[in-house]
């Protein structure tokens, strides 16, 4: 495969010579024809305007063509160039995206292939704040951890909310990272000292500095995932729902089985999301599809909206729908424990077990003996390494 970037990224080039799949990559400042036979383009945003969108396809009316925006953090304006993509035949790339994951999905695309796609890492979004996002990603924690024989780590990538208070959470936090992400200089026994083993399953905490919010980079948060995937085998991101921050998008980049998790409040299903998918997500090549959907709450009552409606609404197709447990969810968040451990042999639980499946299926995890007794594991922080 022969590539063309057009950049001044020369980094593009020394990725895409890595791989296998291509033989010729050049790298050119601008437009000109081609010497060899071109199998695809990529276009950098940093040099290059829609305006010359005509151009490329008068010189190459056939072949695959993929634009990378720069920065603009305008929903507007990226629904505009995402339309002029369009208008040319051209795929528009996340703006946020790295350079590794532009060259990782190019090269995706173009040979059909997945393996250069995590299997294993889970991202968990929300229709709106108080969907329950959280809440869903320790639980089925809890759950998955208890069923497989792999490492389980639960990452809280939410800005706005840490997701320490559903146990004694005794690690430390995203903020306390910053350094670390900002030099690339994140190591794995570094992250070890930072995780929580109080549960089943390990847990960063998400960032709970207020000035930090809209802070971490694209670069930061994709070297976490990178090095958290050296010491886990499995890695459940708790995203949030905010679409214009690097975590959420980092973690929707970084994941191939996301889901949505939303409950019967219309601010969410009709109000909050369907502004952030069309705007944000949809514009990058989203497509409803790339979520399944997670009811969460939910109270079969005539008054309130449907499972079947809710999947219509969002055109997503259900994986799990977790009941409301009334009272009893306020006892866990008071006593300081998880759902799945108070509400043994509920609907809720055997749902979560469910969900649990399909993510072993997906991610190809090994399942524990049935028979085998559930046993709390006190593991110290450097068990980590241990196989």
């Amino acid at each position: 495969m022969n590539i063309v970037v057009i950049s001044s990224n020369s980094v593009y080039k020394e990725l895409f010579d890595k791989s296998n799949d291509v033989n010729t990559v050049l790298l050119w400042d601008s437009i000109k024809p081609a010497t060899i036979e071109i199998d695809a383009i990529l276009i950098d945003g940093e040099i290059f305007d829609t305006d010359q969108f005509q151009l490329v396809r008068e010189n190459y009316p056939q072949i695959p063509v993929f634009y990378k925006p720069r920065p603009i953090h305008s929903d507007l304006i990226m629904r505009d160039i995402s339309r002029l993509c369009g208008a040319y035949k051209i795929k528009p790339l996340n703006e946020h995206a790295t350079t590794r994951q532009i060259v990782e999905e190019l090269i995706n695309q173009i040979t059909n292939k997945q393996d250069y796609l995590s299997k294993r890492i889970v991202s968990f979004f929300g229709t709106h704040s108080g969907a329950g996002v959280s809440t869903t990603v320790q639980n089925v924690g809890r759950a998955l951890s208890g069923m497989i024989h792999e490492k389980v780590l639960v990452l809280s990538l939410n800005s706005w909310d840490p997701s320490d208070y559903f146990y004694h959470y005794k690690g430390e936090y995203l903020n306390d990272l910053k350094v670390d992400l900002k030099t690339l200089n994140l190591t794995p026994a570094r992250l070890a000292e930072a995780v929580s083993s109080e549960q089943p399953f390990y847990h960063l905490a998400g960032n709970r500095d207020i000035k930090m919010q809209r802070f971490y980079q694209p670069t930061e948060i994709e070297h976490l995932i990178e090095v958290a995937k050296q010491l886990f085998d499995v890695i459940l991101i708790d995203a949030g729902t905010h679409f214009d921050t690097a975590p959420t998008v980092q973690s929707y980049l970084s994941s191939n089985l996301r889901f949505l998790v939303t409950n019967q409040e219309e601010k969410g299903y009709r109000g909050y999301f369907p502004h952030v998918f069309h705007q944000l997500i949809e514009p990058s090549g989203g497509k409803s599809n790339d979520f399944m959907l997670i009811i969460n709450k939910f109270q079969p009552a005539n008054t309130m909206i449907s499972e079947k409606a809710l999947e219509e609404e969002l055109n997503m197709t259900k994986a799990a729908t977790l009941p409301d447990m009334g009272d009893l969810g306020a006892m866990a968040a008071f006593q300081k424990k998880l759902l799945y451990d108070m509400s043994s042999d509920s609907i809720y639980t055997k749902n979560l077990d469910r969900l649990s499946n399909l993510i072993i299926s997906e991610c190809k995890l090994t399942e524990k003996d049935t028979h085998q007794e559930d046993k709390k594991d006190k593991r110290g922080i450097f068990s980590i390494f241990k196989s």
